[in-house]
């Protein structure tokens, strides 16, 4: 049987908590690549782009915080 991680508000098994911390890397390597991209875009003048992809970089990492936080 697997471990379990009990809290008062949820229990979750060794495995899907290995497997959500795995995905909080994946969002944060994610957010750090859109924002590099997003300087670079306006480091060059490319305004439009450098926005969309600032907000990218925003949303993957409200997805990282999000289960930070459930975790």
């Amino acid at each position: 049987m697997e471990k379990q991680i009990v809290t008062p508000k949820r229990s979750l098994t060794t495995e899907t908590e290995k497997l959500l911390n795995n995905q909080v890397g994946k969002e944060a390597s994610s957010s750090s690549a859109y924002l590099s991209m997003a300087s670079w875009c306006e480091k060059s003048g490319f305004a439009n782009a450098a926005e969309f992809l600032y907000r990218h970089s925003d949303e993957e990492r409200m997805h990282m915080l999000k289960l930070f936080r459930y975790i």
